[in-house]
């Protein structure tokens, strides 16, 4: 990475530690009681970024949750409680 993408986007140093810390098994164990069913990560390495899709954890879905967050926005905010070993700061 040239020093001017590194100013444009320093998050970008970070994502190999994302990729070994914030695992599928990692994701599940962290939603114990909220996720019913499989975590599958999809990595999105153009933008450093993880998509996670958690089986079962809406109570049926959109339509058929009686959940206050029937579209799970608010597991995004849970997971940055994950805790991640290791230098963040290059």
């Amino acid at each position: 990475m040239t020093d001017e993408a590194a100013r444009d986007r320093p998050y970008e140093s970070h994502y190999p530690l994302l990729l070994e810390q914030v695992t599928s098994a990692r994701v599940k164990a962290h939603f114990a009681g909220v996720v019913e069913g499989d975590v599958v990560r999809y990595e999105l390495p153009n933008i450093a970024a993880l998509n996670f899709v958690m089986t079962g954890a809406l109570g049926g879905g959109v339509t058929r949750s009686l959940a206050l967050d029937a579209h799970g926005k608010s597991l995004s905010s849970a997971l940055l409680d994950l805790e991640i070993e290791g230098e963040l700061c290059p």
